[in-house]
């Protein structure tokens, strides 16, 4: 009986009814707003295009073509994003023309759902409204918490009390716990008003505690903070300062010290969005930030399991307002737990968007019952069914939330409501998800629904749903891990050869599925520059969730006309007892001994830079290779990839950027002797770099040879920037013209969405700031020192990391030339953006040089960057000023062309001593060759000795 009632329900697939906004039709609460306002007026709206893609069709996709998790997290969400940008492409272009004149501002494009978020003039909106590529134009709803029917804050903690609480033991949480399963490696997220996060029973448990604060807690509606905290001040007539950890307690709660266990998963992590009842805050945002919390879609470690909901709207009955956001979040395999409501006991009582049911898996809404007896009753104050859309029932499932115990700020304290009972629902949901990691959103919930006792009632109903959870039942009901077993290359450690040599490594295997017998691995027909020597690896019984190491080495003899630096894919074919599978191995031929990285710390900046024309490469950036990336005063790293670009036409940029796949664009190798290290510099810059690479690897290789110098400065204002110069040498092949050099900088500000940018063209310089809304701070950016300025662009990240072609040559070659065209654009925007700093056109002849030099600026504020930017001009000048001396190449303040000097270039030359302080001082007689060598030391000894002409002036 009880199956059939689930079944009854699924199939009620009803249109919604009700006061559903579609075709471009302005909704009832915004036309009213609209019909009063004044000539000029600007309004804050929700448009709605036409959607590109079915989300249950990109749910079903994801699930049907990828066999595990993660793989089909990152399929899917690559899917919603390019769907968003296909559906809003047009839009944008319109958005854009009238930002330029003032009449639509601040635009978000968001992409979990398909929703263009804008402040826009009345007059403009109507014409929007009409276009046919408009689905709907929405007033953004006011999000407010499902306040507790009842609650009593105590204070410290009572040791009477510790230990398992009631309400725990009544769904047979304790019971799960003794199988062994607490929510251990699982992560649950709460949507709500805020978390005290230093309680004993909380702070364990936090997500941050790794470091990455960003992606453990989301705080953007008044300039946020780092660390999990109470919203004292939420912008709103009254503040529930204790609802939020009230809950995240139930979920995860326990305190080791005293016992005392509060929460159905205490084992598991948490991360909160402070988002509920705060003035300001964004409930999309803050599902974006949710879905991807680390902004990498290669990880699902910081995706949570489950987002638990203590929020509605009211008033606006059926409207799609929110369905799409949860149907896309739960295809990214993630469940939403919501409260049903504190509005009964009438009928009918269930705010959007808990009120849906399409199914009886959709919007799952928890109800409340009192468990002081055998047989749980139904709390007065619950919100009852039916759906006021369809008719079914609701609300899904119910548990105890009457007098829950759980912490508050400052100690423990009681509520009753559907919260405390929702709250325990996604504490299941992390231990269904230790039980097996990859069981879907869907079978969590049928599980629940399908083992709730009835305790005698006629169910499904509209007061209990489909019945009360038990943990213990619903945890049995969930399949083990996966009985497919789905192996895949973990890491193939080879020491890399160059050319000609042969090459041996280790293969690691990873099994996501269940045991797999007999394995081997084999290549399958290799590329004609490559010869295998040995091409099968043998590993034996490799478990499920296991990794193994092969037993034996795979050998490849590449041959010598494949460039050095070139990672060549390799078919190989991964065999088992029933199992076969195909995959690429990757095989990387470079001397990776001259790559590396230095990192400047000498003043308020910490960065990294490396020997092949990429920088930052620090934790959370596109290419993590064991940088600091970009730190201030202590900062976390705010650079999410930077490098070198040049190009001279839409087929020819050699680049250290992320290219059309997604991978770095590593076209530069770097020649003999450019290993570096750091050194004292002169004229105040305490460290100094210098390193030279060719773009010799490069698809199209132009031809050239860079040498890159870096200085960093101890004393102030110098001690806030890091001056990057890059000497350009054309080969002695050919000429080369029509030359454009510039920096990519995808820098990721606080909140990486949240970021506004745009180029100075009085002051000379492109920044990107953090913009919380209503002010911008924490500024970053680039100032052009030597060359004349071509471009100045600033982009949204989606066009270089979610389009099919990724960042293309010509879209890199555009960006170098491009001009001023999006230097206004950005500037009040909240986006992720990317942006580069170009210099060009300029022409080289064979063997000639020419330079070009940026300084990577930080400031609190526009006046403080401004001030940095022009400290950087005249720490420039300075540096320039220092080949006045040149012969001194020690630049000890001695006599020019001493022995000391002579000394020094002996030693660098063939000894290994370190490089001049300044680069042209090593270049005695001027001849631009290369850096002291014979013919600067003959001159140089010529000079002091045997009466030669004295070293010419410097240009």
């Amino acid at each position: 009986m009880r199956l059939h009632g689930l079944w009854v329900a699924v199939c009620l697939w009803v249109v919604t009814v009700g006061a559903t906004v579609t075709g471009g039709e302005i909704s009832s609460t915004l036309q009213a707003r609209l019909d009063s306002a004044k000539v000029g007026e600007t309004v804050t709206v929700w448009l709605r295009p036409a959607q590109a893609a079915d989300i249950g069709d990109v749910k079903a996709r994801g699930q049907a073509a990828y066999h595990s998790r993660r793989e089909r997290y990152r399929a899917v969400a690559t899917d919603l994003k390019e769907s968003a940008r296909n559906s809003q492409r047009d839009l944008k272009s319109e958005l854009e023309s009238l930002e330029a004149t003032s009449r639509v501002r601040n635009v978000k494009y968001h992409w979990l759902v398909n929703i263009v978020e804008a402040e826009i003039e009345v007059s403009a909106l109507r014409e929007l409204a009409a276009r046919p590529d408009i689905e709907a134009v929405l007033e953004p709803p006011e999000v407010r918490l499902i306040a507790p029917a009842r609650e009593t804050l105590g204070g410290e903690v009572d040791d009477a009390r510790a230990g398992v609480s009631e309400n725990l033991k009544f769904i047979r949480a304790d019971e799960v716990w003794a199988a062994g399963y607490t929510g251990k490696g699982r992560l649950v997220c709460t949507f709500d008003t805020g978390v005290e996060g230093d309680h004993p029973a909380l702070a364990g448990g936090w997500k941050g505690n790794d470091g990455d604060h960003e992606a453990a807690w989301f705080d953007t509606h008044m300039g946020g903070e780092d660390l999990p905290h109470v919203i004292e001040d939420c912008g709103q007539a009254s503040c529930n300062s204790s609802h939020g950890t009230h809950v995240l307690g139930t979920i995860v709660g326990h305190d080791d010290a005293s016992g005392d266990t509060i929460g159905v998963a205490p084992g598991a992590q948490w991360i909160s969005a402070a988002v509920v009842d705060i003035t300001g805050a964004s409930i999309i945002d803050a599902f974006e930030w949710a879905v991807n919390p680390d902004g990498d879609l290669n990880s699902i470690d910081d995706v949570p399991d489950v987002i638990n909901h203590s929020w509605g709207v009211v008033g606006v009955g059926c409207e799609n307002i929110f369905y799409d956001l949860i149907e896309a979040t739960e295809a990214l395999a993630i469940v939403n737990i919501f409260a049903a409501g504190n509005d009964g006991p009438g009928t009918l009582t269930m705010r959007n968007p808990a009120n849906r049911a399409l199914d009886a898996l959709d919007c799952f809404a928890v109800g409340n019952v009192d468990a002081d007896n055998a047989v749980p009753v139904i709390h007065a104050t619950s919100s009852r069914g039916p759906s006021e859309c369809n008719g079914a029932i609701k609300p899904n499932v119910c548990a105890p939330g009457g007098a829950i115990r759980s912490c508050v700020p400052g100690g423990y304290g009681f509520m009753t409501g559907t919260s405390m009972a929702a709250a325990q629902v996604s504490g299941l949901v992390a231990l269904m998800r230790e039980r097996n990691p990859e069981v879907s959103v869907d079978e969590i919930k049928e599980a629940i629904l399908l083992t709730a006792p009835d305790f005698g009632y006629a169910l499904p109903n509209n007061d209990y749903g489909w019945g009360v959870i038990d943990c213990m039942a619903a945890i049995n009901a969930v399949a083990p891990p996966s009985a497919h077993p789905h192996l895949r290359i973990y890491t193939f450690d080879c020491e890399n050869g160059e050319p000609g040599d042969t090459m041996f490594g280790s293969l690691v295997l990873q099994n996501l599925g269940e045991a797999v017998t007999s394995v081997s691995v084999s290549v399958l027909e290799p590329p004609p520059e490559v010869d295998v020597i040995s091409g099968t690896a043998t590993f034996g019984t490799i478990a499920g969730g296991d990794t193994a190491r092969a037993q034996n080495t795979l050998a490849f003899a590449v041959s010598l006309a494949v460039t050095a630096g070139t990672v060549i894919p390799l078919d190989v074919e991964v065999v088992g007892v029933g199992y076969i599978d195909t995959v690429v191995l990757y095989v990387p031929v470079a001397p990776t001994a001259d790559r590396s990285l230095v990192t400047h710390e000498a003043g308020r900046v910490t960065f990294s830079l490396s020997n092949f024309g990429s920088f930052g490469l620090g934790p959370g950036s596109t290419f993590p290779l064991g940088g600091e990336g970009f730190r201030f005063d202590g900062s976390e790293n705010c650079l999410h990839e930077g490098g070198l670009m040049i190009g001279v036409g839409p087929t020819m940029v050699s680049d250290a950027v992320t290219n059309f796949i997604g991978e770095p664009d590593g076209d530069f190798r770097v020649v003999s002797g450019g290993s570096f290290e750091l050194n004292v510099s002169p004229d105040g810059a305490a460290e100094h770099s210098l390193a030279r690479f060719s773009d010799q690897r490069a698809e199209n290789p132009i031809g050239l040879e860079i040498t890159q110098e870096s200085f960093a400065f101890a004393v102030s204002p110098d001690d806030r920037l890091i001056i990057l110069r890059y000497i350009i040498s054309a080969d002695e092949g050919r000429d080369v013209g029509d030359i454009y050099a510039g920096l990519y900088l995808d820098w990721d500000i606080v909140s990486w969405f949240q970021n506004a940018g745009g180029y100075e063209l009085a002051d000379r310089f492109l920044w990107t700031a953090y913009n919380n809304g209503s002010s911008l701070e924490h500024y970053r950016g680039v100032a052009l020192l030597e060359g004349n300025l071509s471009s100045a662009m600033t982009a949204e990240g989606m066009m270089v990391y979610f389009t099919d072609d990724g960042f293309s040559e010509e879209e890199k070659y555009a960006s170098l030339h491009d001009g001023l065209v999006s230097a206004q654009v950005y500037k009040q925007a909240q986006h992720d953006l990317v942006q580069v700093l170009a210099v060009g056109p300029f022409n080289l002849a064979r063997g000639e040089s020419d330079t070009v030099a940026f300084a990577i600026i930080a400031g609190d504020s526009y006046d403080d960057i401004n001030a940095v930017a022009e400290a950087a001009r005249l720490a420039y000048t300075n540096l320039e000023d220092c080949c006045r001396l040149r012969g001194d190449v020690n630049h000890d303040g001695g006599s020019v062309q001493d022995i000391a000097d002579v000394v020094w270039m002996v030693q660098y030359m063939f000894q290994g001593g370190p490089p001049p302080p300044c680069f042209d001082e090593g270049d005695i007689n001027g001849d631009g060759g290369s850096v002291m060598d014979i013919a600067d030391l003959t001159y140089l000894i010529e000079y002091m000795f045997a009466s030669g002409p004295p070293p010419p002036e410097c240009p």
